[in-house]
């Protein structure tokens, strides 16, 4: 890949020689391969040192390109070069983002406008638009219908506040109108995300294969640590009042559905498990965007991704409010490049749990139903209903 161009970055760093540079790119691929988890570490490389001399945490907090970002296994002080450098590597760009920090949508909008410019086939993949509303993406991209009318066909004006999309989400939109790129209504509608929760998969996979194409169902749920870190926050949403096994399980099935869309749709849009639907081109790079919890400590979109594809190279960027000039102790494997947005957040509400399923239902299991015989691709005419 052409590494001859160099990504303008904030003038408080202190550049790194071009030797050293370029040994970086070169080692990137090779060192990259023999690292423990080589297809989620851009940085594999064991010459770099993780305090280096010549590195230095940026001055200005707001800038995009500027803000503090480091290494989320070693600690390593990153620049936007190396961050330019890791999205070179990766098949798939997952930015694990908290939904009302402004400062992250501005990065998330500088990483998709440099991608879809240095790699024309990039596609942005989206956990806030859902597969039903594929058509009401075409038909915006296609300059078919305007941003309110899109707005409104989608639901999404207020999707993370009060008039939150057209500044936050929509100038992303608009980058891949304006490059040619596709855009994924990656995620599962939420009347099926709810029904697998209340009723479980079996009743989904009952669905007619024009539904069932909204959805597809998780490859695994034998993801430990991902349950443990879902159940701990749900138990704490319950209060004194502990959660029951039952609502657990109902809830991990929701949540697992989601993560097993999302991944589908990627994985789909770059030419695997079938062509991408309308017969687009597939994919060279994904964007996606997607809520922290998610993607986080491998969340199960990561997993889930690799259950698709092992051999995809994923890269996990997360924002995290606040500031640093080192990696925070509880930030450490977090993602593959963890980023400080220097926002100041009021402490997170207490989630609210799911609820329960039905007592008279009983308890379902969490078992995933052989897949139908009709294909799970979605075509224009089945994602239109």
């Amino acid at each position: 890949m052409p590494r001859d161009r160099e990504i303008p970055r904030n003038r408080t760093h202190r550049s790194r020689p071009r030797s050293v540079l370029g040994r970086s790119a070169a080692l990137i691929g090779v060192l990259g391969a023999s690292a423990g988890c080589s297809n989620l570490d851009p940085f594999g490389n064991p010459f770099q040192d993780p305090r280096p001399g010549w590195a230095t945490v940026p001055s200005d907090p707001f800038a995009p390109r500027g803000l503090p970002m480091f290494d989320g296994t070693r600690g390593t002080v990153l620049t936007w070069f190396d961050l330019s450098q890791a999205v070179d590597w990766a098949d798939v760009i997952v930015i694990g983002e908290r939904h009302d920090d402004a400062v992250a949508h501005a990065v998330q909008l500088a990483i998709v406008e440099e991608t879809m410019a240095r790699f024309p086939r990039t596609a942005l993949s989206m956990e806030m638009l859902e597969r039903d509303e594929q058509p009401a993406v075409d038909d915006y991209l296609r300059g078919v219908i305007e941003v309110d009318e899109f707005m409104e066909r989608t639901g999404s004006r207020h999707w993370a506040g009060k008039d939150t999309w057209v500044l936050w989400y929509q100038p992303m939109i608009d980058a891949a109108k304006v490059s040619g790129s596709r855009v994924i209504a990656a995620n599962s509608p939420r009347r099926f995300v709810r029904q697998a929760r209340l009723e479980g998969y079996e009743a989904l996979a009952a669905l007619p294969p024009e539904e069932r194409a909204l959805f597809d169902f998780p490859r695994r749920l034998d993801k430990p640590a991902y349950r443990a870190r879902f159940d701990e926050v749900i138990r704490h949403g319950h209060g004194d009042e502990p959660a029951s096994d039952e609502g657990l399980a109902a809830g991990f099935r929701s949540q697992s559905l989601w993560d097993s869309t999302m991944a589908a749709s990627i994985v789909r849009a770059r030419g695997g498990g079938g062509a991408p639907p309308g017969g687009a081109p597939a994919a060279n790079k994904v964007v996606h965007l997607v809520g922290q919890f998610h993607s986080d400590f491998t969340g199960g979109l990561v997993e889930e991704l690799h259950a698709r594809d092992g051999g995809l190279r994923i890269c996990v960027i997360s924002v995290q409010s606040g500031t640093a000039t080192e990696l925070r102790p509880e930030d450490r494997d977090r993602a593959a490049i963890v980023m400080y947005s220097g926002t100041v957040h009021a402490p997170r509400p207490v989630p609210t749990p799911p609820p329960e399923p039905p007592p008279a239902s009983g308890p379902l299991p969490l078992s995933i139903p052989a897949p139908p015989a009709a294909p799970e691709a979605p075509t224009p005419a089945d994602a239109s209903t």
